[in-house]
Formats: C-alpha cells, sequence, structure tokens
C-alpha cells in the first residue's frame, strides 16, 4: 500500500525499499518515501491498517526478561523527566490527564502519584491492558487512538512514542483539540524519535512499526495544523537509543517560533546516507559471527519481531546459513509465520550440543543474552548479533 504525506497529503516519492519477512503477515516490500513538498518522511510502500492492526493485537509485548515486567531503568528516568518537564512548562500539573499509547500503565501510575487525580490510558495492546491494570490499577480503554470516543475533557493529553505509529496521526491530534475544547486551557505532550543526521541515528531507525517520522520543524507544524501551540520543547541525542524530541504544546495562542519552512533536500539526504549505512552495519555485523554459524549443527534465530526483519532484509543471511527454525519467550508470538518459519516456543525444541541461537534484537540484547544461561549450559551457543552493552531505550 502506497501513502500519501501524513501532515500535507499530497503524493510521496520513494527513496528505498526492500522485502520484508513480517511476523504474522505475508512477506511485503517495506519502503521510506519523502513528500516534494513539505519534506516530511513516511513508511511507503507499507501494510493496511487493518493487517498493523493484526500485528500490534498479536505481537505488541511490552515486557522483557529478566525484568518480571518492570520499567526499564531508562524508561523510569525518562518519565521522571517528562513530569518535571511539563510541571515546569504549565507551572503546575492538571487534575486529570489522558495518555494514548499508555503501553504497561506505568507513565500514568507516575503522573497519579505526581498530584494527577484522574488519569485514563488507551491502548490496542491486549497484553498492555492488563499488565497496566494488574500491576499499576491504572483504568484502559481497550482501543486504538482511531477508534476510541470519550465524552470527558482532559486537561493534560500525553503521546509519547505514538504519532510516528499513526496511519493519520494529524485526525489524532484534532480529535485531542476536540477532548479540550470546554476547558480554559489545555496541555498535550508529544514525545517521538527525531530524524536528525544519520551519524545520530540507532540501527533500525528506520522500522516497521515506525510509519511516520518527525524532525522540529514538522512536529511543531503537527501541533499548530491541530489547533496548538508551542510553549516548551527539548531535544536528547545520545541519552536514548535514538534522538527523541519533546513538545509541550497549549490550546491558547503562543508566538514563541518561526513558521515552517519545508527541508526537502535535507530530509532526502538524511535517507539516502542512513540508507548505505544501515545495510553496511547489518551486514558487517552478521559476518563477525559467520565462522560460528558455519560450524553449527542447527541455527535458530531467536526474537520473533522486526529486528529479524531487518536482519533477513539487510544482509544475505539466507542465502549464507540454513537457519533451522525461530523462537521467542513470548507466547503471543507461538505458531506464528515469519517469512519460512514458525515461532516455536523455546521448551518446545530439542536442544542439541552444538546448536547455536542468533539473538536479532538491538534493544533488548543484552537482557536476552543474559536469560539465555540455561541454553548455553545445554552446550548452546548464544550470539550476540549487535553486541553492544547498551541500557538506553528507545
Amino acid at each position: 500500500m502506497k501513502r500519501e504525506c501524513f501532515l500535507c497529503q499530497s503524493p510521496t516519492e520513494i527513496i528505498f525499499s526492500t522485502p520484508w519477512a513480517l511476523p504474522g503477515l505475508t512477506p511485503r516490500e517495506i519502503g521510506f518515501s519523502l513528500c516534494p513538498q513539505c519534506g516530511s518522511v513516511c513508511q511507503s510502500p507499507t501494510v493496511s491498517f487493518d493487517e498493523m492492526m493484526t500485528f500490534y493485537s498479536s505481537m505488541a509485548v511490552y515486557t522483557n526478561p529478566g525484568r518480571q515486567e518492570k520499567p526499564s531503568d531508562a524508561k523510569v528516568r525518562d518519565v521522571e523527566e517528562q513530569i518535571r518537564f511539563i510541571t515546569r512548562g504549565i507551572g503546575t500539573l492538571p487534575d486529570s490527564a489522558l495518555q494514548i499509547g499508555s503501553s504497561d500503565g506505568y507513565t500514568l501510575s507516575r503522573f497519579r502519584a505526581a498530584g494527577v487525580t484522574r488519569v485514563l490510558g488507551v491502548e490496542p495492546g491486549t497484553a498492555s491492558v492488563e499488565i497496566a491494570r494488574r500491576l499499576y490499577q491504572v483504568d484502559c480503554l481497550h482501543s486504538s487512538a482511531e477508534d476510541f470516543s470519550s465524552d470527558e475533557q482532559f486537561g493534560l493529553i500525553i503521546l509519547t512514542h505514538v504519532l510516528e505509529h499513526l496511519y493519520q496521526p494529524q485526525d489524532t491530534l484534532r480529535k485531542c483539540r476536540q477532548l479540550q475544547q470546554n476547558i480554559n486551557e489545555g496541555f498535550i505532550y508529544v514525545e517521538v524519535p527525531l530524524m536528525a543526521k544519520p551519524a545520530s541515528l540507532c540501527p533500525g531507525f528506520f522500522s516497521f512499526e515506525h510509519i511516520n517520522y518527525y524532525t522540529r520543524e514538522n512536529l511543531v507544524r503537527s501541533l499548530t495544523d491541530a489547533g496548538y501551540s508551542v510553549v516548551s520543547l527539548i531535544e536528547h541525542y545520545n541519552s536514548n537509543l535514538s534522538p527523541i524530541i519533546g513538545v509541550l504544546a497549549s490550546t491558547r495562542s503562543q508566538q514563541h517560533l518561526d513558521d515552517f519552512i519545508p527541508s526537502v533536500n535535507r530530509n532526502r539526504a538524511i535517507l539516502t546516507d542512513y540508507r548505505a549505512k544501515e545495510v553496511a552495519y547489518w551486514q558487517g555485523c552478521l559476518d563477525k559471527v559467520l565462522p560460528v554459524l558455519h560450524q553449527s549443527k542447527r541455527i535458530f534465530l531467536w526474537g520473533a519481531g522486526i529486528h529479524t526483519s531487518q536482519l533477513v532484509a539487510n544482509t544475505h543471511l539466507l542465502n549464507q546459513c540454513h537457519v533451522s527454525g525461530l523462537t521467542d519467550t513470548s507466547s503471543l508470538k507461538w505458531g506464528l509465520r515469519q517469512g519460512d518459519w514458525i515461532c516455536q516456543d523455546p521448551a518446545s525444541i530439542d536442544w542439541q550440543q552444538g546448536d547455536s541461537v542468533l539473538i536479532s534484537s538491538y534493544a533488548s540484547e543484552k537482557e536476552i543474552y543474559d536469560s539465555l544461561y540455561w541454553l548455553r549450559d545445554l552446550g548452546v551457543t548464544t550470539l550476540r548479533l549487535h553486541n553492544i552493552d547498551d541500557t538506553r531505550a528507545h
């Protein structure tokens, strides 16, 4: 499916695309395109909205091995900073907060502890809604940003790492503005990955789940077009796996920033340069472990998901090795097809000495590796593809 620009609805130009073996979906051509009018970058071609919702409902998991459903240190840090940043920008936290894309409920639990008396989440992931209620007693609407409705008005609306996932993000921002139309002043806090210089972007920055890409300029325009005015903004380049930008905006008119200027040539260069860097990176990581893989009795990939898709799309793995299977600890993924494999419960595999497991994950690689000590005890080699000790989060 080819998409128009998410910001100005103009036709887009494909800069690069590759076949992806998608978890739970049939293999597809996935690409990244540029809007020649406003310079915004989006995923196109991509899957349909219904297929993406199938992916989220069946594959979205927000816990990692070794953490027992607890938030990462990076998430704890980030949420505390968000609370301080919003409080400083407004002066005090509003009485009510709605979070769209509320994940496991941790963020709203911290805002409630900071003084927000009414919190409500909106979350499409079945597992995440259950965790929010069980661990944090946070009430969530089991729905998507596109489909949810509420008769309440909220003083603060939070969208952290949500807009990049939405097919029509402007519709969601306009819905947010309507949920604040009957109050004296409402605020919205939006945080998204920041499309910066290629050297600042982590492997997998242009990913399947992220279908819109934001610079400071087009994020500000997105909020302005929806009826908000920027109060404060913050950017981080080294604290997270990828750069991020956070913007606090108000329903009251502000006059702080200049008018939007398209950055078509700059963003085209970012896409082109990043693509060359990305392919070289993934194949380079694979080349380092190929000697071990070639001596293995059987090879299994650990992690049914997007990083496995990227591994296959960005390397010659399938031409260089025979992969026997795919496995994952998440029961949500067992039985789902990804490429030529059906994801298996690791306990169902007859592990043998001489087998090798290749971990495809980037963000959770060390956690997964540490949790697989039981495989190493059986004589199975566990390989870290990226081989980084990085506790930062997206």
